[in-house]
Order: structure tokens, then C-alpha cells, then sequence
């Protein structure tokens, strides 16, 4: 009980642990180029920020690095009109797709619950069918992957890994089967941590209702 409630933490160094062991034993097997696994990707781009016309009464989600914090893409801080995207090169990703930061912060990634435009730096990337995008943001957030990336990040007015080159990285591509074992084991893990955060808050509350009416 006591790791339960004052340890919190170790279920997210757990699903880091296991999604880059099972990297491993799958980097054993066939490879296939990142450029293989999406339908479509791009970085987006920021609409001239001197003309009204492109934000004011915006309805367009756009998204920016401050947004990608959390796995799932849920809400966002700014918008853009319709002219502001045709007038840059934005573009609408829809939703369950992955948005990862290919610039400047690097490594940033989301699942993207609506219909969503970016910043440049940022990339959409529309999973391939034959790709689960729960285990593309896994196999996108690992240590593998970063590691990759690291090599091919190009040094210029900001760091950049620009997707031509990241196309290029070979990653591994288990069954549609195995893809879902493997998202079902680590959702199990973030279940189990969500069920803990909610004891952990309840425990206290309890313990602050405790100590105040002890001296009543």
C-alpha cells in the first residue's frame, strides 16, 4: 500500500521500461522506413499573425508546443480561420493522428482527438492503415526512437529533424495483432495509474478532513 500511494510514479518509468524492451526484441526482426508507416505527414505553418482576418472569430484548432503536454490532444489555447489556413502552410490533420515537435523542442508528441492544424516545427502524422496509431505514439516515444532522431537533427537557427530525414530511420512494424497486444498491456499500466491518482487524492482529502477534526 505504501508504493501505492506515495509512489505514483512508477507506473509511467514502468511503461517506459517495458515499451523500449519490447523496442528491442522487435528491432530483432524486419525493419521498415518510417516514410512506410503514415499516409500522409507535414510540418504545418503560422498564418501572418499582422492580419485579423487569419485568427479573430478563428473556429480551427492550432496547435502550438505549449498544447502537446499530455498523450491525448484533448483542448487547445488558439484558433485560426479558414483564410488563415489556405493563406499558410497549415494544414487540417484529422483526428487520431499523431502531432509530434520536429523542431526547436524536440521529441513532443500528442494523439490528436479533433481535427487539428500546427505551427511550423510540428509535424501531423497520419498513421498508414496498417499502423495503430496508440503504437506508433509508443514506438514514436521511445528511447529508440529519440535516439534516431538525435542522429539526423540538423543544427540551424533552431535544432531541427526534419521528416525527409527522419523518413529514413527504420523502425519495427509487428502485425496489427501484436500491435494491439502490446497498446493493450501499456493501457492496462495507465489505467492502473489513473485508479491509483484517484486513491491517492481521495487518501488526502480523507487525511486533511482527519487532522481537522482531531481539534475540534
Amino acid at each position: 500500500m505504501d508504493l501505492l500511494i506515495t509512489d505514483i510514479s512508477v507506473p509511467y518509468s514502468l511503461i517506459k521500461g517495458i515499451v523500449d524492451n519490447l523496442m528491442t526484441a522487435l528491432l530483432k526482426g524486419e525493419l521498415y522506413p518510417f516514410s512506410s508507416f503514415y499516409i500522409k505527414a507535414g510540418e504545418g505553418g503560422t498564418p501572418t499573425t499582422s492580419v485579423d482576418e487569419y485568427y479573430s472569430e478563428g473556429t480551427i484548432p492550432f496547435i502550438k508546443i505549449d498544447d502537446l503536454s499530455c498523450k491525448y490532444l484533448t483542448s487547445n489555447k488558439e484558433f485560426i480561420t479558414e483564410l488563415g489556413m489556405q493563406k499558410s502552410s497549415a494544414w487540417l490533420i484529422p483526428s487520431q493522428s499523431v502531432i509530434y515537435s520536429n523542431g526547436a523542442t524536440i521529441g513532443a508528441i500528442s494523439i490528436n482527438e479533433y481535427p487539428v492544424c500546427t505551427k511550423q516545427g510540428i509535424l501531423g502524422i497520419v498513421p498508414n492503415t496498417n499502423v495503430n496509431v496508440e503504437y506508433l505514439f509508443l514506438l514514436m516515444s521511445s528511447s529508440f526512437f529519440s535516439k534516431e532522431v538525435n542522429r539526423i537533427i540538423t543544427e540551424g537557427t533552431m535544432k531541427t529533424a526534419y521528416l525527409k530525414d527522419i523518413n529514413h530511420i527504420k523502425c519495427p512494424l509487428p502485425s496489427m495483432a501484436q500491435q494491439k497486444s502490446i497498446t493493450n498491456l501499456t493501457s492496462s499500466i495507465e489505467e492502473k495509474l489513473y485508479t491509483e491518482k484517484k486513491l491517492l487524492k481521495f487518501l488526502n482529502l480523507q487525511k486533511q478532513h482527519l487532522l481537522r477534526t482531531m481539534f475540534i
